[in-house]
């Protein structure tokens, strides 16, 4: 079984908090708000502490956490809202698969796309991963579609006979929150070890 390690330096847990997919997800998000909001000596402010929990409750219930390896939620200031969920996903890899095909397997569909996609690769720890930044168009509803910014990233680790599948994504629904902190995932994803 591949372990997947976060570097965990001050700045890195500054920004992220990563959550107990085995917890109740209320339960987890009170204990986690009210943790880093006595961390912070920010006011007790009971309605602000109240929605940022239900808003974080909300966030990891609806998380795939049988699917999920881990989930990171980049969440630098403890009284603001989240700006958005990182989940980190492993599976055995497909016999001669390459990397540059498990990047065609992240794309989004060409004609979702808004804008062309960034398709490169990142130098970390854990080996080459293929990166991927796509600007894309979700419907809503009928007649309705939000742009969004999706970032991926992926890894073929030599871990065992077949290899193991490392992903990790993200997507922006806030472009102007893409721009501010596309770098910090880049960032994450670069601290990224593997080992079994």
């Amino acid at each position: 079984m591949t372990r997947v390690r976060l570097g965990n330096d001050a700045h890195w847990s500054a920004q992220w908090v990563e959550v107990d997919l085995s917890a109740e997800p209320q339960e987890w998000a009170a204990t986690t708000v009210s943790r880093r909001w006595a961390s912070q000596r920010l006011d007790d402010d009971r309605v602000r502490i109240e929605a940022i929990t239900a808003s974080i409750a909300r966030i990891v219930a609806s998380l795939d956490a049988p699917t999920l390896k881990a989930a990171l939620l980049l969440h630098p200031i403890p009284g603001e809202p989240v700006i958005t969920v990182v989940g980190l996903r492993t599976v055995d890899a497909a016999p001669g698969l390459t990397l540059d095909a498990l990047g065609d397997q992240l794309c989004v569909p060409e004609d979702m796309l808004e804008t062309p996609r960034d398709r490169s690769l990142l130098e970390t720890p854990a080996g080459a991963a293929v990166r991927l930044v796509q600007r894309y168009r979700e419907p809503l509803a009928p007649g309705v579609e939000e742009i969004r910014e999706h970032l991926a990233y992926g890894w073929l680790v030599a871990d065992h006979a077949k290899g193991t599948v490392l992903t990790m994504s993200t997507v922006f629904v806030d472009l102007v929150a893409a721009g501010t902190w596309t770098a910090a995932v880049d960032e994450l994803a670069k601290s990224l070890t593997t080992g079994t």
